[in-house]
């Protein structure tokens, strides 16, 4: 056997070990020999290419006509693609870029930032559930990883200015307010504080549990009424402006080579062998117990560009699904979660990923509390936090039921919904805000989960070079640089994460949610 059936051989065995393990990683050089080798045995290994465009269809610049645009500076090609430019696309493009500067023999060579490229339909981001956000970051969770991956990114936000820092940008603030979130529990919810409570404490985080009598004796402008326990965070916890931290990113990014392309993702092509092939080595069994072929793969995407008529292909070997509340309809476009009989088993498993709207509120409150302020969550289910010094303070609250969901065709605000259902129970809980104004509002967009409303992190069981980034329902803006930084270690330095083992794409498939009681 000469040199290069030998590498072949080894590159065969590297992909399916690789794939029946747990973690399902493969290292940016290695996916090019991977690529490789697939590329050259297509024939004897019955591949087909599927597409959901006709060659005169698309642009394509990898087909025989060789025509179309080029989009991106290396030919419309990249090692990592990454769907959606907000705070997620954002983040894990730059997590990326520094798991792969740091396992280069070049150190530092910013040529492989073009490896990576986001895509993004909107740069403006307007709309943005972003954009959008509150801003909150928080350590009170009730599971471990939802708390490690918070406190991860408020370990970033700490050293910022270290890390995204440039020379148009020397000093990057985000306008970070240092104040812990007060979690008050009645007497039937007193218990689950109490585990959560204990479960922050052993994960690391820093907060202080509280009576009724010592939370009236902190804060006496609350009404204790009915309140058992609370619980106040001590460190790693308050708001931020989403706006400055995501252009903070935005600033850094291209000083590290990094592509960004405007345009609509519109379809995705793939490799696709045949699992009647006689040859049994080229088959896996999964864990629910169904086959699939270790080397089906997704291999390019189909971008809509505004100055462009047809899509263009781009060909990649990862793609990272980072488009927020429009994650799941994109693994549509890829084939998951869909209808087809015909398709393997696990491709019908859907990415439970949509949007719904929350609203938020700007209230004017002259005679509210303002220097201890904390970000207040009630048992009833609203939460407040200030706004500066100047008496503005911002509130909403969600949804109990499903048909409480307001209707997400548009970001129209119901102010209907703040009289009826927040004030009362605001004015209750803190009676200095019987006398208020609500001086503006804004809706925005979740990423919800409707699964178990928490991250979906990590590669899909079959398409292992589509990985997942999405799905954090409200958590998004606090967990988008834990939960990059992560799944980057995962992708490229093959290391496991604990904390994203219980959020993986495999917990639906199996029908294990994944149970966070503290879901704002």
């Amino acid at each position: 056997m000469n040199f290069a059936m030998k590498l072949n051989s080894l590159c065969a065995r590297l992909n399916l070990a690789r794939k029946l393990s747990s973690g399902c990683y493969q290292s940016h050089s290695a996916s090019a020999l991977l690529q490789s080798q697939v590329l050259q045995n297509t024939s004897s290994r019955s591949v087909k290419y599927w597409s959901p465009f006709k060659d005169d269809e698309a642009y394509d610049i990898w087909s025989e006509k060789q025509d179309g645009p080029i989009l991106l500076p290396q030919g419309n090609q990249c090692e990592y693609f990454i769907i959606g430019g907000g705070i997620m696309g954002q983040a894990m493009a730059y997590n990326l870029w520094r798991r792969i500067e740091r396992v280069s023999v070049l150190k530092a060579k910013k040529e492989y930032g073009a490896k990576i490229v986001i895509c993004e339909k909107d740069p403006t981001m307007c709309t943005s559930s972003t954009a959008l956000s509150v801003g909150g970051i928080r350590s009170q969770f009730s599971h471990p990883s939802n708390i490690q991956l918070s406190m991860e990114s408020a370990h970033f936000i700490d050293d910022i200015k270290v890390h995204l820092s440039t020379v148009d940008n020397p000093d990057p603030d985000i306008q970070f307010q240092r104040q812990g979130y007060l979690m008050l529990a009645t007497p039937e919810g007193s218990s689950q504080l109490m585990q959560n409570y204990q479960v922050q404490v052993d994960t690391g985080a820093k907060v202080m549990l509280m009576t009724q009598e010592q939370l009236k004796e902190m804060f006496p402008w609350i009404n204790v009424e009915g309140i058992e326990l609370a619980t106040y965070g001590l460190e790693h916890e308050g708001w931020f402006d989403p706006s400055l931290l995501h252009q903070s990113f935005k600033c850094k990014n291209p000083t590290l080579g990094i592509q960004s392309l405007k345009g609509e993702v519109v379809g995705f092509k793939k490799e696709i062998y045949d699992r009647n092939h006689p040859d049994k080595q080229l088959t896996m069994v999964l864990p629910d117990g169904s086959v699939c072929h270790p080397d089906d793969r997704v291999v390019g995407v189909y971008v809509k560009h505004p100055d462009h008529d047809k899509p263009v292909h781009v060909k990649a070997a990862h793609f990272i699904n980072c488009a927020g509340p429009l994650s799941g309809k994109v693994a549509e476009l890829c084939g998951i979660g869909t209808d087809n009989p015909d398709v393997h088993p696990l491709l019908k498993v859907k990415l439970p990923v949509e949007r719904r709207k929350r609203y938020v509120y700007v209230v004017h409150c002259p005679d509210a509390p303002m220097f201890d302020f904390p970000f207040f969550v009630d048992p009833s289910g609203f939460w407040i936090r200030r706004e500066g010094f100047g008496g503005k303070y911002v509130c909403g609250a969600s949804p109990t039921t499903e048909a409480d969901e307001p209707d997400t065709a548009d970001l129209e605000v119901d102010y209907q919904y703040f009289d009826e259902y927040i004030w009362p129970r605001l004015a209750k809980r803190i009676p200095a805000f019987e006398n208020l104004k609500v001086t503006s509002a804004w809706a925005g967009y979740y990423d919800f989960n409707t699964f178990d409303e928490n991250g979906i992190i990590g590669s899909h069981p079959i398409y292992n070079n589509m990985w997942f980034l999405t799905g954090f329902s409200g958590h998004g803006i606090q967990q988008a640089y834990g939960a990059s930084y992560m799944l980057s270690e995962q992708m490229i330095n093959y290391k496991n994460m604990p904390a994203l083992e219980p959020m993986g794409f495999m917990r639906l498939v199996n029908n294990h949610p994944m149970v966070e009681i503290n879901c704002i």
